[in-house]
């Protein structure tokens, strides 16, 4: 009996030292800084999203995007073909381990389709984007002046 209880209480030591180590382990790895939205004139359905990605852990994949400000979400790269710039939605964006991802217009962005209501400069929206291994990042999108260039933005957002 006293050894039973004597492993009851090793066990639950050791599965609190766990949740500690858990706890503590808690970086996230991925950071999102720089995001940014041009607002959008009346009756235009769809928007995007700038941002840049810092990965400070292992090698990842952004894998999807959902916000209350569209119906539907897609990660989008702009690709030159034959003189003509198109746009492609893509089902994965990878983020190197240790580096970073730039999301620029021109090039690979999260595109808004369906908007619910016009982007308004001075507004702000919320975007979550979803990665393969560190999971969910929450990040508020200033709307920017259309006509105007972005101004950097000193705050970033982390995992949750």
């Amino acid at each position: 009996m006293i050894v039973t209880n004597c492993r009851r209480a090793a066990l639950g030591f050791l599965l609190a030292g766990l949740a500690s180590v858990r706890a503590g382990a808690a970086e996230p790895s991925i950071h999102v800084v720089d995001a940014w939205a041009r607002a959008t004139p009346p009756g235009v359905e769809n928007g995007a999203v700038y941002c840049k990605i810092l990965n400070h852990g292992g090698a990842d994949r952004l894998v999807g995007a959902r916000s209350s400000a569209a119906r539907a979400v897609e990660i989008h790269e702009s690709l030159a073909q034959n003189g003509v710039v198109e746009m492609r939605r893509v089902d994965a964006l990878p983020v190197g381990a240790g580096a970073s991802v730039e999301l620029a217009p021109g090039g690979t962005h999260v595109m808004l389709v369906g908007l619910a209501a016009p982007l308004a400069a001075g507004a702000t929206i919320q975007l979550t984007l979803a990665f393969a291994t560190a999971g969910e990042v929450t990040v508020e999108v200033p709307v920017v002046d259309a006509r105007a260039p972005p101004a950097a933005h000193e705050h970033e957002h982390h995992g949750q």
